[in-house]
């Protein structure tokens, strides 16, 4: 798949901040029935186009709205003066021509998604089906300790640098370590401090999160490996949701719709039929 294949369709403005829908509609010759509507949501720092590989890979029926959020790549990340990650998310739905059948979101993107997904009173899209990879679900740490503080940042500043590296590898760059590590300290002097605060914020609201509020279906892919969602917390998770399928694989890393997607669509493509959508589950797996 290329990016010519995509094109932006909506672009709306909020208290001074940019949110944008680019779509792949769903092949015309895939079928008359109404084709899903998979609206994808991204990680800090991370793009629209980071869904790319992911789609190469999901039926070609699917018709797919990737959204570029105020915590996008290049980001000043202000856009919590005028509301929290949720709130832009549902802003973001707002733009949608169609309400999306499942949404995929990607670490804090996920994050965001489960806050939207728990919140009260009852909002449009409470019992959306949300498919979330690697989400940064941390619930066991003290999160307001200076401890953890120094922690969360480390992770923070290492996750941004993987994700640097990602996606030049992803658009065929090859860099060496010092250029990659001059790169990463670019991008973190626009970073930080206030986008770490932001994203700390977010984190530290995950334990009081009522999850057991959450009536939509639940999928959660990753790695044991992935310090965004130990194990032990993604057990709470599972124990609190009211409908919850975990897969981990050991071979999926916290960039796994980037580096293995085609083992991350195999997943979400085997949850469609489960949402008893107006499609087959045999029409979803081979189309």
């Amino acid at each position: 798949m290329t990016a010519a294949r995509w094109r932006q369709e909506r672009t709306v403005h909020a208290d001074g901040t940019e949110l944008a829908v680019w779509e792949r509609r769903e092949d015309p010759d895939a079928g008359a029935a109404p084709a899903p509507h998979v609206v994808l949501v991204h990680g800090f720092e991370e793009g629209w186009d980071s869904w790319q590989p992911l789609l190469e890979h999901l039926p070609r029926t699917v018709r797919a709205s990737a959204l570029s959020l105020p915590w996008r790549a290049g980001s000043a990340h202000t856009w919590p003066r005028h509301g929290d990650a949720a709130t832009w998310l549902s802003r973001a739905f707002d733009a949608l021509d169609r309400p999306p059948d499942l949404v995929v979101a990607h670490s804090f993107g996920a994050c965001a998604l489960l806050q939207l997904l728990a919140r009260r009173p009852a909002h449009p899209y409470r019992d959306v089906p949300a498919a979330l990879v690697a989400p940064v679900w941390r619930v066991g740490d003290r999160s307001l300790t200076p401890e953890f503080f120094a922690e969360a940042r480390t992770r923070f500043r290492h996750t941004i640098t993987e994700g640097l590296k990602v996606q030049l590898h992803t658009r065929g760059r090859t860099v060496n370590g010092e250029l990659l590590r001059i790169m990463a300290d670019k991008v973190l002097e626009r970073v930080e401090p206030e986008g770490f605060l932001q994203f700390y914020l977010e984190l530290a609201r995950l334990p009081d999160l009522p999850v057991e509020r959450i009536t939509a279906p639940l999928l959660v892919v990753g790695g044991p490996d992935d310090t965004a969602a130990p194990g032990g917390d993604l057990e709470v998770l599972r124990r609190r949701a009211r409908d919850i399928t975990v897969h981990r694989a050991p071979d999926l890393g916290h960039f796994c719709q980037t580096q293995q997607p085609a083992q991350v669509a195999e997943q979400i493509s085997d949850f469609l039929p489960m949402l008893r959508l107006p499609h087959s589950a045999e029409e979803m797996r081979t189309a």
